[in-house]
C-alpha cells in the first residue's frame, strides 16, 4: 500500500454512501482510496475504466466484516494514520454522511487540513467561491431559492432526483443538466442544504 505522503491531497471514497465518483475530474495532485462494503457485490464498469486511467493512484480497500457505520471506521483510521504523515496531505471524504463531521472538525483544530463533501463537483466551487459569480448563474440560484422559500419544508424535494426534476420545472426544461448539478452543488457547499443517506434537509 502506498503511503499518504506521496501526494499532497487524498480523497477517501464512501462508495456505500456515494456511488457517483468522477475520477475524470481530479488533478495529478489527487490520491484516491475507495472503500467498497463488504456486501457491496459489483462496481460499475465506468467506474472501473476511469480508475484503470489512474494508475497507482487509485486504491481499492474492500472492508471485512459487517455492522452498522463499518466503513466508517475504515475511513476514520484512514485519516489517522494520514494524520501521522509528514507533510500532512490535505484529506477529503467524499460521503453524504454527517457522522464525519466531528471528526473532521477535530483534525482541522489540531493542523491537518480536511473536509467532507458529498459530491466532487465542490471541489471547483471552492476555487470559484473567491471570484464574483457570473451575473447569470447567480440569477438562476436566487430564483431556486426565491421558489424553494416559498415552500414549507415538509413539501420540498427530499431526494436529488426530485429536486433536480423541479429545478429544471423552475426553468421550463431548459437549464442543462450540468447547470442543475452546479446550482445544487454550490447550495451545498453555501450550508442551504444537505445530504445525508440519499436524502435532502433544507437549512433555510
Amino acid at each position: 500500500m502506498q503511503t499518504t505522503h506521496e501526494k499532497t491531497q487524498l480523497l477517501l471514497v464512501d462508495f456505500e454512501n456515494v456511488q457517483q465518483v468522477e475520477l475524470a475530474n481530479l488533478d495529478d495532485s489527487y490520491r484516491v482510496i475507495i472503500f467498497v462494503g463488504a456486501d457491496q457485490k459489483s462496481v460499475p464498469f465506468d467506474l472501473v475504466t476511469r480508475a484503470q486511467q489512474l494508475g497507482g493512484r487509485v486504491e481499492w480497500q474492500k472492508i471485512t466484516g459487517n455492522g452498522s457505520n463499518a466503513l466508517d471506521f475504515f475511513i476514520a483510521f484512514q485519516l489517522g494514520r494520514a494524520y501521522d504523515q509528514t507533510p500532512k496531505p490535505e484529506c477529503l471524504v467524499l460521503s453524504r454522511d454527517k457522522g464525519f463531521d466531528p471528526l473532521i472538525k477535530y483534525l482541522n483544530a489540531n493542523g491537518m487540513k480536511s473536509r467532507r463533501i458529498g459530491n466532487l463537483n465542490e471541489l471547483h466551487h471552492k476555487a470559484a467561491a473567491a471570484a464574483p459569480a457570473p451575473a447569470a448563474e447567480d440569477a438562476r440560484l436566487q430564483r431556486v431559492i426565491h421558489v424553494l422559500g416559498k415552500v414549507e419544508k415538509r413539501a420540498r424535494p427530499r431526494k436529488r432526483k426530485t429536486l433536480s426534476q423541479a429545478i429544471s420545472a423552475m426553468f421550463q426544461k431548459k437549464i442543462s443538466r450540468q447547470e442543475i448539478d452546479h446550482i445544487i452543488g454550490t447550495m451545498q457547499t453555501k450550508g442551504m442544504i444537505s445530504e445525508t443517506n440519499n436524502t435532502i434537509t433544507y437549512e433555510f
